[in-house]
């Protein structure tokens, strides 16, 4: 596990719970990142730009899962579009192609996740 957070819930101070963030992390072009945060029932998917982050969206691993695993696909409507054609997810933002990578980067970063 590349990144791994620990939290305090934000319930009173007699409940004593934590929970852990895991995430995945892909570089991409031009100090651009990749993040994937698993929460208790989705995986927030997160662009990153000189580590600030810039757009997000919220998913289930199983719908990422099938998206990854068709040979042609468009994940989303929104700011955030993820294109895949064959072996190679486009990564687009607000319209604008932003950066590519191998759906085989994509599929081991989503396996870490489970």
């Amino acid at each position: 596990m590349e990144n791994i957070k620990i939290f305090r819930n934000h319930y009173p101070s007699y409940i004593n719970t934590f929970y852990i963030m895991i995430m995945e992390s892909i570089d991409l072009e031009n100090d651009l990142k990749l993040s994937f945060e698993k929460l208790p029932n989705t995986i927030r998917l997160i662009i990153s730009k000189n580590d600030e982050e810039w757009v997000c969206r919220k998913e289930t691993l199983r719908k990422l899962f099938e998206f990854a695993n068709t040979e042609q696909a468009h994940a989303f409507k929104g700011r955030l579009q993820l294109i895949k054609i064959d072996d190679h997810i486009t990564i687009q933002v607000k319209n604008e192609h932003i950066s590519n990578l191998l759906a085989k980067t994509f599929k081991e970063a989503l396996n870490n996740l489970r």
